[in-house]
């Protein structure tokens, strides 16, 4: 037990003043102290037999003189004729003399009580009814017992919640703050102590605490060598008679990673590659044999090797370990050198799904930042270190139509993703072997959040490995698309949430087995080349002659249309009815945003038209809109029905 505040427990002071004057401070050899009391159980108030009062002048703490009594059946002592001088001890005297005095109890032996109950006591002036001048207090000591305890078994859990096998090997803290009678700096006043005790879990999470303070209840914690702490259980009561009831919870643990070097995705600058995994904390479960049997380097360009039965690189494990015996990390190495100029795999079986934390009984959760049940880690091997030569880029045949240009039609504002058809003309080697292309985009949402210059592109997936690629006609293809349409307003990759129109770009880069890049390829851009289309469906004639409001008519585009190209010349009726119509002017033009974030939500465009006059049977008006007047946000102009009218009529 380990006393944080050093304070007594309920001493009751009481003084031995009967009145009379002050002494002759000259004459202190006529002055004597003397304390008295009775030492009692603080739960039912019995004497306790035995226990020993320690006083010492002015403060345990210094080399001044003590005095003891032992305490009697009936738990009373007496310690009399101590001294009041004017010492630096903290004795003193006066016109009214005082003594200072430090005090504490030993329990007797094999007793169930806390002893070392420590703090002060001043005795003041008194004059007693023989006239002899002593200084005096009465003081009880009500003693806890300290024979409780506490058990119980835990285990550990991952941050998903699940069990995974019992908390070992974990540092426990048990805090009881108790009701303290007696304050150090002050006479017979209350006053509170806090106590802790520490034990570990054993190999299957158990746990006891014993000499707890009975009627005081317990917090309890699990320290963790990151300095962090986790409340197990708060307030257990520790009963006075028995043990306290066995506490059965799930913990969860700092998790336990590990970090590997060099990072995957190196390349080596030898053909004798050398790695350490290390563990930030100790791990038991497995040992060096186990790391040898699981790991593997596959690739059957390694044409200079020596392999083990299994056709597997031999390797040479060597682990550093606790005195324990649990791994703190692993080192391995290749027995026969490598080929250079090679890409290559390290394998790791089911290495991670048998180590455990030593302390805490935790799998493995990362590796670098890879996942541990993740594929096997690349590397490669290179003699060349030199950038690799920029790619040149081109759309795939199958986009294109027969005048070199993307098909007509391929993509709209309102599209939810864009698939890239880009090819990798050739596969480059010249300056150094390459062994995947990276590819960057950029769209409207991007060039709206990010207005620093080269912040603008956006990385679509990792590298794309030559050796996997598809390859057609000596082409490497590469195809891509724009985020998920169950995100955000950057499912649509030519709009911005406010509406505005963007293209899409994209460029590729090189990436050699030494990990080094090219520079960027030139852009490719990807528009919008759909062309405007009238929604007939929705085009709507308005006469309201009951008010005199102009008479309107609505019309609606399957997209945002460009508000500059808009203008009543750009429409035109033909009335077949009875009285006729004319167009007079542009009301208003209403271009609405794409509008349902988790999913398609189509934006369009409504031009409202003033008219005159009036008609009796508007179903034979016809309204013509000139193909070339109004465009799209992209430039399209309308789409000319069937192809071979130069206006669109409804």
């Amino acid at each position: 037990m380990l006393l944080i505040a050093t304070l007594g427990f309920g001493l009751v002071v009481s003084g031995c003043d009967s009145g009379g004057t002050s002494p002759d401070s000259n004459n202190l050899g006529d002055v004597s102290g003397a304390i008295t009391g009775q030492v009692i159980d603080n739960a039912t108030s019995n004497p306790i037999e035995g226990a020993k009062v320690v006083v010492a002048v002015g403060s345990l703490d210094t080399d001044g003189k003590s005095f003891s009594a032992t305490t009697g059946s009936e738990g009373r002592f007496a310690i009399t004729d101590l001294p009041a001088t004017t010492a630096d001890d903290g004795s003193n005297t006066g016109e009214d003399p005082s003594a200072k005095y430090g005090i504490r109890v030993e329990t007797p032996d094999g007793s169930a009580y806390r002893d070392a109950y420590r703090g002060q006591v001043e005795l003041a002036y008194g004059n007693n009814e023989t006239g002899a001048v002593e200084l005096g207090a009465n003081i009880t000591f009500p003693l806890q017992k300290n024979n409780g305890s506490l058990s119980g078994q835990l285990k550990a859990e991952d941050s998903g919640g699940n069990v995974t096998g019992p908390l070992r090997n974990t540092e426990l803290r048990a805090s009881q703050t108790i009701s303290a009678g007696f304050n150090p700096e002050e006479d017979a006043t209350s006053g509170t102590l806090t106590v802790t005790a520490t034990t570990t879990t054993d190999g299957q999470g158990s746990f006891t605490f014993e000499n707890l303070v009975v009627g005081d209840s317990t917090t309890l914690y699990a320290r963790f060598n990151d300095g962090s702490e986790t409340e197990i259980v708060s307030e257990q009561p520790i009963p006075d008679e028995g043990s306290a009831a066995s506490v059965e919870a799930s913990v969860s643990p700092p998790a336990l990673t590990a970090t590997l070097d060099p990072a995957p995705e190196t390349d080596f600058g030898t053909t004798e590659p050398e790695w350490t995994l290390t563990f930030n904390r100790p791990v038991a479960g497995v040992t060096t044999d186990d790391v040898e049997d699981a790991l593997s380097i596959n690739e059957s360009n390694i044409t200079t090797k020596a392999v083990d039965g299994s056709g597997n690189v031999e390797l040479d494990v060597s682990a550093t370990t606790t005195e324990g015996g649990a791994i703190e990390s692993v080192s391995w190495s290749v027995a026969q050198p490598l080929s250079d100029g090679i890409d290559f795999e390290v394998g790791y079986g089911g290495l991670f799904g048998q180590i455990v934390g030593a302390q805490y009984g935790v799998n493995v959760t990362e590796v670098n930042p890879s996942s541990a049940s993740s594929s096997p880690l690349s590397y490669s091997i290179g003699a060349n270190t030199n950038a690799p030569a920029t790619p040149s880029v081109s759309f795939q045949p199958s986009a294109l139509d027969d005048d070199g240009e993307l098909t007509a039609g391929s993509f709209n504002y309102n599209d939810v993703t864009v698939t890239a058809l880009l090819q990798v003309d050739e596969v480059d080697n010249s300056d150094a072997e390459v062994k995947g292309y990276e590819v960057f985009y950029s769209s409207q949402y991007i060039r709206e959040d990010r207005s620093e210059p080269g912040t603008q592109f956006q990385q679509l997936g990792g590298i794309t490995s030559v050796s996997n690629a598809e390859f057609g006609n000596g082409r490497l293809t590469l195809s891509r698309s724009t985020p998920s349409p169950s995100r955000d307003f950057r499912a649509f990759p030519f709009a911005a949430e406010d509406g505005s129109y963007g293209d899409v770009q994209f460029t590729v880069r090189a990436v050699s087995i030494n990990n080094e890049r090219s520079a960027f390829s030139d852009t490719l851009t990807i528009a919008d080349n759909d062309s405007l289309t009238v929604n007939k469906g929705n085009t709507e004639y308005t006469s309201d002659d009951t008010d005199g409001n102009p008479v309107e008519l609505t019309v609606e585009f399957d997209e945002p249309v460009d508000e500059s190209t808009v203008a009543a010349d750009q429409f035109s009726l033909d009335n077949a009815g009875s009285g006729g119509l004319t167009i007079e002017s542009v009301a208003e033009v209403n271009n609405t945003k794409i509008s349902t974030p988790t999913g398609p939500g189509n934006a369009t465009g409504e031009v409202v038209l003033e008219i005159s006059g009036s008609s009796s049977t508007t179903s034979d008006d016809v309204l013509t809109v000139n193909a070339e007047g109004v465009t799209d946000l992209a430039g399209n102009p309308v789409d000319v029905e069937g192809g071979a009218n130069e206006d669109d009529s409804l």
